[in-house]
């Protein structure tokens, strides 16, 4: 609002200085030009300090706004010019319904209905043409900005429990980063989860999980203070915005649980601003903490871990170009050819040398460097598959972690990512791991729901060693089944049957699923897989992660020979 102010004081000073400097002079010229000069003053004072001042000092601005444009007309009375000074009182009126509730705005706006009557009755400064068309106009601006204001409000309002939804909880949380930036001010991201509401939904009905959702809503609300703003995102998930350090926020944590519904257990995840903090890298930290409360049993606050240098040492590299990402190849077991390849990404950090991967995507996760990380491996794996050759159209695959998929916006980023590369969405493969969704986050089902209408692919990764259940595979949004590398591992050379590897395979084809089989690295292994019919396989047996190119040069064989060349194949 403040810097809306001081633009509006600032353009129409600008007016009215630059209306003085018209051929056309006049003996008022000179109170004009001061009061238009006072009135960019304003705006600099506004844009300087306005972020300090109460909501009802930029009111008295408004209406001061009012009496100073009618003070213009009044001294240009007997000049065609007090039509056009009469004409900037729409901007006030723009400025009232744009800030102000629509009934704390009619007062300004008769205001200004009565200035211009004034102008006509008593000054005889407007015809009463003009004083009809801008009382018209005024009253039409002040309904139309009032509808959109509204209009816009209720797109940043969740329709169930009546709190902010995502949209409107992005604007508050962005707000709040600036001011965390810029003034230093506390920043602290809550993060709540209802234990089982899944199983509340699959058993009682949605109706019954939306009136809990309304009651933990009212109930949680009732002890937030001002200016900390409680909002629900998607599914079970609640989102706090707190403007206060992490260390102060305990005791409304406690109180979160005193006013809790009865029965209604719930994990919170509560992570604070660190300097250098994005909105994902904050958001990310607190939905670590959650997952761990999850994992911990739930019903329990867990406070993120403080990987300042950590994430530092991660968003540094990004920056200086030491992360890349490799391609594995991913074969058809029948035909030996590229099908596609499963993007990987490496770190070489500087003055350490290679980091492994399982030690700095934990730490990512844990720290939520893992949402901006993800979003770069998506980004650079859909560009250069994009670039490969059209005639071998082969998939690219991305890892996707669960703190990417419980962003409620996921499904649009990626959209976003695949315009933005012209990859077709159908080339697109998301691996998501199985304990992913089992871990009953509406907002990951959701988006993937979502891309998948839209032609992505989904993978599930890692079958059989999480929480497997047969009947939930089902319903899943998936169409392809990775066959975890410890079932290929346990492959002997003398085994002229894989039971297991029987099993999963022929359940995937009867659910109309494709399978691809992880860590192949021996030709017996390879035609046990065959021979059990799985469809394609990943692993050292048909190439190591390279570069992109060398999977471009394979494909260009491909494409060229219409078989793959096995040297090309054996040489990535």
């Amino acid at each position: 609002m403040a810097v809306t102010s001081a633009v509006a004081c600032v353009v129409g000073g600008g007016i009215g200085l630059l209306g003085t400097l018209l051929p056309s002079a006049s003996d008022t010229d000179g109170l004009v030009r001061l009061s238009s000069l006072l009135s960019i003053l304003g705006g600099g004072a506004l844009a300087a300090w306005g972020h300090r001042l109460p909501q009802w000092v930029f009111y008295a601005v408004a209406e001061a706004a009012v009496l100073l444009t009618a003070a213009g007309v009044w001294l240009q009375r007997e000049r065609p010019d007090a039509s056009a000074v009469a004409a900037l009182l729409l901007i006030v009126t723009v400025f009232f319904f744009a800030f102000f509730d629509p009934v704390a705005s009619l007062p300004g706006l008769a205001t200004v209905l009565a200035v211009l009557v004034v102008a006509n009755v008593w000054w005889e400064a407007l015809p009463w043409s003009a004083v009809l068309a801008l009382c018209g106009l005024n009253v039409l601006v002040a309904a139309v900005v009032g509808w959109l204001v509204r209009a816009a409000a209720d797109a940043g309002i969740d329709p169930v429990t009546g709190l902010l939804n995502w949209r409107g909880l992005d604007r508050v949380l962005r707000a709040a980063l600036v001011r965390a930036r810029r003034r230093g001010q506390p920043l602290t991201v809550v993060l709540l989860n209802i234990d089982g509401f899944a199983r509340i939904n699959e058993t009682n009905g949605s109706t019954e999980g939306d009136r809990l959702l309304r009651a933990c809503g009212r109930a949680w609300e009732s002890v937030i203070v001002p200016p900390a703003v409680l909002g629900r995102t998607s599914g079970d998930d609640f989102f706090l915005v707190v403007p206060d350090p992490l260390v102060s926020v305990s005791p409304l944590m406690e109180s979160l649980r005193v006013v809790a519904p009865p029965f209604v257990r719930f994990s919170v995840g509560v992570a604070g601003y660190l300097p250098g903090d994005t909105g994902r890298m904050l958001v990310g930290r607190a939905d670590a903490a959650l997952r761990t409360a999850k994992e911990e049993g739930g019903d329990r606050t867990v406070y993120a871990q403080d990987d300042h240098a950590d994430v530092r040492a991660m968003a540094a590299g990004l920056e200086a170009g030491e992360f890349r990402v490799v391609y594995q190849p991913i074969v058809d077991v029948r035909s030996g050819r590229v099908a596609g390849a499963e993007a990987l990404v490496r770190w070489t950090r500087a003055g350490h040398g290679p980091v492994p991967p399982d030690e700095f995507i934990p730490v990512a996760e844990r720290c939520g460097f893992i949402t901006t990380l993800g979003q770069w491996v998506l980004r650079t794996a859909c560009r250069d598959a994009a670039a490969w050759t059209r005639a071998v159209p082969a998939k690219i695959t991305v890892n996707v972690s669960g703190p990417q998929l419980r962003q409620p916006d996921y499904a649009t980023q990626v959209m976003a990512v695949l315009e933005e590369t012209g990859l077709p969405a159908d080339r697109l493969v998301l691996e998501v791991t199985e304990s992913t969704l089992q871990a009953d986050s509406p907002t990951a089902v959701d988006a993937l729901h979502t891309l998948r209408r839209a032609g992505v692919r989904i993978a599930i990764d890692d079958f059989g060693t999480g929480y497997s259940s047969l009947s939930r595979l089902q319903h899943l949004p998936a169409d392809i089944l990775k066959i975890d590398q410890s079932f290929v591992a346990a492959l002997q050379p003398t085994d002229q049957a894989a039971p297991l590897i029987a099993a999963i395979t022929a359940l995937a084809h009867a659910l109309r699923l494709r399978t691809v089989a992880e860590g192949v690295e021996e030709h017996y292994q390879a035609a046990l897989l065959a021979h059990h019919g799985c469809d394609e396989a990943q692993g050292w047996l048909h190439g190591r992660p390279s570069e992109p190119e060398r999977i471009a040069e394979v494909l260009e064989a491909q494409a060229r020979a219409g078989t793959t060349d096995a040297s090309v194949l054996s040489g990535l």
